[in-house]
């Protein structure tokens, strides 16, 4: 036999739950131009990290082979370009830094083409004119997803 769970959600929690999503959005959207311009001072010293890694690899007789497994494996193509592939994890290369991502980018919430946070504020709209004290637990689970 199966039962019922009628829960109820106090509206302000809600309101202020989504307000403090809205405000994380905008922290994250001011802070991205920052964050964006220490990734591209980080990717530029990758770079140099990798070639350094590869010349001391390449360095190494012991390290270079044809075969599968070498740490450095040379062969040629059919169409006789010669390839050199390294081991990164063999041979300790530095992981690549990761690239932040854009906090408030338009993408598709079902049908809708629009940003998190325009989604948030239309909610908080709609919460701010009820009269309601509470709001369902479905109506709760609509947004929760967003915050």
């Amino acid at each position: 036999m199966a039962r019922t769970l009628s829960v109820k959600i106090p509206t302000a929690k809600l309101i202020a739950d989504v307000e403090s999503s809205i405000a994380k959005i905008d922290t994250a959207v001011a802070e991205y131009a920052e964050k964006r311009k220490q990734y591209e001072v980080e990717i530029k010293q990758y770079e140099k990290d990798i070639v350094a890694h590869a010349i001391k690899a390449m360095s190494d007789p012991e390290n270079i082979g044809t075969e599968h497994g070498s740490l450095v494996r040379v062969s040629r193509g059919y169409n006789g370009n010669v390839s050199v592939d390294f081991d990164v994890d063999g041979l300790g290369f530095p992981k690549k830094p990761e690239e932040p991502s854009r906090p408030n980018e338009k993408t598709y919430f079902g049908r809708e083409y629009l940003t998190r946070k325009e989604l948030l504020e239309r909610n908080l709209r709609i919460l701010k004119m009820t009269s309601q004290e509470e709001v369902s637990a479905s109506s709760y689970s609509a947004v929760i997803d967003l915050i």
